[in-house]
C-alpha cells in the first residue's frame, strides 16, 4: 500500500512537471510565433484552457520561476493555501522568500542553491510558512529547473503542498510515543516495587511457617500451618506469572544461559508433575531421539517453566489415557541446535476458534461461567513469548473431544563442557541437623521478621548470626569483626545495600580480604543480577527465600569464596525423583519421628492415627453419598492436613487431588478417589503400628 501511494505521488509529481514544461513551450511559441494563424490561436487558447483547469483541479500549488528576471508565476492555489488572493501577491521571487519561517529561512536558500548549482540532484524541502492571518503552515516543495546546453539553470518550476496536518499528526505520534516510553519506565518501577513491597512480607509468612514446622505442634496446628504456607506458595506462583509476563511485554526478559543436561531436565521436570498424573492415573511418558546432544547451552529453568505450564495443562485437561513427552533434532547449523519438542495428550481437545487466541494473554480454552479448570490465562502467553525468546515457535494441533499435541521448537548451542555436575534442588521441609562447619554470618536487613526468619534459620545449622539494621550498621561491624558470609538487602534506609557493598570492598581494599556478600532482594526484573555483580556482590538470592535456598546461598562458601557448593544435609519430605526411583512407601518413619520432635510424641501421634482418620474418611463418605461437595472437601482438607503430620506424602497427595475434585464438583471422580484414599491410609495405618518406637527410634 506505501509503495503504490508513493508511486501516485510520482506520477502526479511528474504530470504537474510535464503541465508546467507545457506552459513554458506555449510561451515560447508566442515568442515565435508574433503574428499565429486563426488555427494556431485558437490551438494554443484550448491548450492554455487546460493547462488552467489541470491547475486549478490540484490541491497544490503551482509556481514558475524565470531565474533571468526573479519573476514567478503563482498559481491562484499556491496563493490560496496561504489565504490570499490571486491579485493580493506580486509574482515575484520575494513573495515567497519573505515569508519563509526565519528559523528555516537559510536552509531553504541553501537547498535552492544546493539544486541549481550544487551537489543535489533533486529539489525538496519542508518548511514553515507564513498563512496571511500570521499562523504557520508547514509546506514542501519540489522542483525541477530547465539548464541551457551550458548547463546553466534558466527556469524552475514545481509545487508547493500543505503538511501542516502530517505534521502535527507525527508530532503528535512523537509526543505519545514519549510518553508511552515514560509510561514504560514508570511500569517498571511500579513492577519493581511491588514485587519489593509483596515479596518482602511473604518472606516472613513462609520462612516462619518453616520454621515453625520443624517444631512440635498438634495435629490441628500443624494442618493449619500447612494450609498457610501452601496457600503463600501459591499467591507466589501467581506473583511469579503476573511478573514474568510484565517483563515479557516490556521487554525485560532475558535468557540465562548455561551448559546442562538435556534429559536430567526433562526427567526431573516430569517427574515433579508424575503425582499429579498419578493422582488422574494417566500414564506420563517421555522419549527423546537418540541424536539429540546430551549436553546443550540454554536456559534450562526456563525450558523447565515451558514444560510445567503444557504438561500441567496436558494433565489438567486429560481425564483418562497417556501424556507423552517428545523431543527430537528439527535442524542443526555450526555450533546450533534446533529442537522440536512436542507434548500429545488424550484430553479434551481445543476448537478450531479457540485455537486461533489460545496463545493470547489472558485467554483460556475452557470458559463457561461454571470454569472447572481454572487458571490464570497467562500460562500459554507466557510460553509463546519465552519460545520466541529461544528464536522458536509455538503452535497446536487439536480437535474436540480427540486430545491435542502443543509443538514447540527452540534453539540450543553446544556445550561448553563434557559434563556439568548441578547441585540439586534442596528440600524445603523441616530443617534437621548441623552444617558440617559453623559460619559466622552478617545478616543485614531493616525489617524486623526478616531478620528473625534469616536468624533462626541460620542459627538452627549451626551458624553463628549477627544482625545489622541498615547499610552503615553493617560496614561499622565489618571493621569490627570478622564473618564469613554477608547476607545484604538490597533496600535499606541511611544507607542500602550497594552503597554498604562499596564501602566494605573500599575497606577490604586497604586492610586486605574478601568477604561473600550475597544480595537478598525482594526485587524481580530484568538486570538485578548483573546489578549486584557489577556492584561488587557474589551471589543473588531473590525473596521470599525459602530455607534450603537461604542456607545453600551461603553454606556455598562454607570453605571459602572459591570452594565448590557443598551439598546440603538437609533432611524432610521425601524428594520427587526419590519417589520415582523406586515404589513409594505410605511415610519415612525417621522423617515422621523428626518431624513429630521425638518418639515420644511420635507415639501419641500413633495412638489418636485410627480414630482421627477414620473420622475423616467417615465424614468424607457421607458427604459423598450426601451429594454435599462442600461437606466432602473440608473432610478432605482436614485428612490432608493430618496425613501432612505423619509425613504420609502418597495419601497426603490423595487427599489433596480429592480437595480439587470435591471444589470441581466432581463427585463421579472423587468416588473413585475416595476408595483409593481409604486404602493408602490403611496402608499407613499397619506401617505406622509396624515402626519400633523406643528412645533410640529417632536418633
Amino acid at each position: 500500500m506505501a509503495e503504490t501511494t508513493a508511486h501516485a505521488a510520482e506520477t502526479e509529481h511528474e504530470l504537474r512537471l510535464r503541465i508546467q514544461e507545457l506552459e513554458a513551450l506555449l510561451h515560447s511559441l508566442r515568442m515565435r510565433l508574433p503574428n499565429p494563424p486563426p488555427d494556431a490561436v485558437r490551438d494554443l487558447a484550448a491548450s492554455e484552457e487546460r493547462f488552467a483547469l489541470a491547475v486549478r483541479g490540484t490541491n497544490d500549488g503551482i509556481w514558475d520561476w524565470d531565474i533571468r528576471t526573479n519573476k514567478v508565476f503563482f498559481s491562484p492555489r499556491w496563493k490560496a493555501m496561504i489565504g490570499y488572493e490571486d491579485e493580493e501577491l506580486p509574482n515575484e521571487f520575494s513573495t515567497f522568500e519573505t515569508r519563509v519561517h526565519p528559523e528555516d529561512h537559510d536552509r531553504v536558500m541553501q537547498a535552492v542553491n544546493d539544486y541549481l548549482y550544487g551537489p543535489l540532484e533533486r529539489y525538496a524541502v519542508e518548511f514553515r510558512f507564513q498563512h496571511k492571518d500570521g499562523s504557520w503552515r508547514w509546506m514542501l516543495a519540489r522542483g525541477r529547473a530547465l539548464r541551457d546546453p551550458d548547463g546553466k539553470p534558466y527556469r524552475m518550476a514545481g509545487s508547493h503542498t500543505d503538511i501542516t496536518e502530517q505534521k502535527l499528526a507525527e508530532e503528535q505520534l512523537r509526543h505519545a510515543r514519549l510518553a508511552a516510553e515514560a509510561a514504560n519506565r514508570a511500569k517498571s518501577a511500579f513492577l519493581a516495587n511491588m514485587s519489593h513491597e509483596i515479596r518482602t512480607p511473604m518472606n516472613g509468612i513462609i520462612g516462619m511457617s518453616e520454621l515453625l514446622l520443624s517444631t512440635a505442634m498438634t495435629p490441628k496446628q500443624h494442618e493449619y500451618l500447612l494450609m498457610l504456607k501452601n496457600s503463600a506458595e501459591s499467591l507466589l506462583a501467581l506473583l511469579n506469572d503476573v511478573l514474568d509476563f510484565s517483563k515479557i511485554e516490556a521487554g525485560k526478559m532475558e535468557l540465562d544461559e548455561q551448559d546442562f543436561d538435556l534429559r536430567h531436565t526433562i526427567a526431573d521436570t516430569l517427574l515433579a508433575l508424575g503425582v499429579r498424573a498419578m493422582q488422574k492415573n494417566i500414564t506420563l511418558r517421555h522419549k527423546v531421539a537418540e541424536d539429540v546432544p546430551v549436553m546443550l547451552l540454554g536456559d534450562d529453568g526456563r525450558l523447565r517453566q515451558i514444560l510445567i505450564n503444557l504438561v500441567g495443562n496436558a494433565i489438567k485437561f486429560t481425564d483418562r489415557g497417556e501424556i507423552v513427552v517428545s523431543v527430537r533434532i528439527e535442524s542443526r547449523a555450526l555450533d546450533k541446535t534446533t529442537l522440536h519438542f512436542e507434548i500429545r495428550d488424550t484430553g479434551i481437545g481445543i476448537s478450531a476458534e479457540v485455537q486461533g487466541r489460545i496463545f493470547d494473554a489472558f485467554t483460556q480454552a475452557e470458559t463457561s461461567t461454571n470454569r472447572r479448570y481454572g487458571g490464570t490465562g497467562l500460562g500459554l502467553a507466557i510460553c509463546r513469548d519465552l519460545v520466541e525468546l529461544m528464536q522458536g515457535r509455538i503452535w497446536v494441533e487439536s480437535e474436540p473431544g480427540k486430545g491435542s499435541t502443543f509443538h514447540f521448537t527452540a534453539v540450543f548451542g553446544e556445550a561448553r563442557h563434557d559434563s556439568v555436575e548441578k547441585p540439586s534442588a534442596p528440600s524445603t521441609g523441616p530443617l534437621l541437623g548441623l552444617a558440617e562447619k559453623p559460619m559466622n554470618v552478617l545478616v543485614v536487613e531493616d525489617g524486623r521478621v526478616n531478620q528473625l526468619v534469616a536468624a533462626k534459620l541460620l542459627e538452627e545449622r549451626g551458624h553463628r548470626v549477627q544482625i545489622a539494621s541498615n547499610g552503615q550498621e553493617a560496614v561499622e561491624a565489618v571493621r569490627q569483626e570478622n564473618f564469613d558470609a554477608i547476607l545484604m538487602d538490597i533496600h535499606m534506609p541511611e544507607m542500602n545495600g550497594f552503597q554498604a557493598t562499596a564501602a566494605i570492598r573500599q575497606i577490604e581494599e586497604k586492610y586486605g580480604g574478601h568477604v561473600p556478600i550475597i544480595a537478598m532482594t525482594a526485587n524481580a526484573l530484568k538486570g538485578d543480577r548483573e546489578q549486584c555483580v557489577a556492584a561488587g556482590m557474589d551471589d543473588y538470592v531473590s525473596k521470599p527465600i525459602h530455607s534450603a535456598e537461604l542456607l545453600h546461598a551461603v553454606e556455598r562458601f562454607m570453605h571459602g569464596r572459591s570452594a565448590a557448593p557443598p551439598r546440603l544435609e538437609i533432611t524432610g519430605l521425601p524428594s520427587v525423583a526419590a519417589r520415582a526411583r523406586k515404589r513409594v512407601p505410605p511415610f519415612k518413619p525417621e522423617a515422621f519421628i523428626a518431624a513429630a520432635g521425638g518418639p515420644e510424641m511420635a507415639r501419641q501421634l500413633v495412638a489418636i492415627y485410627a480414630e482421627d482418620s477414620g473420622r475423616f474418611l467417615q465424614e468424607a463418605s457421607a458427604a459423598l453419598a450426601a451429594g454435599n461437595s462442600v461437606a466432602l472437601y473440608e473432610a478432605a482438607h482436614a485428612l490432608k492436613g493430618m496425613l501432612g503430620v505423619y509425613t504420609a506424602t502418597r495419601a497426603s497427595e490423595t487427599a489433596s487431588h480429592l480437595c480439587h475434585l470435591a471444589q470441581d464438583g466432581d463427585l463421579f471422580g472423587a468416588r473413585a478417589l475416595l476408595e483409593k484414599l481409604k486404602k493408602e491410609c490403611s496402608k499407613l495405618g499397619t506401617a505406622l503400628a509396624a515402626i519400633p518406637l523406643d528412645a533410640s527410634a529417632g536418633g
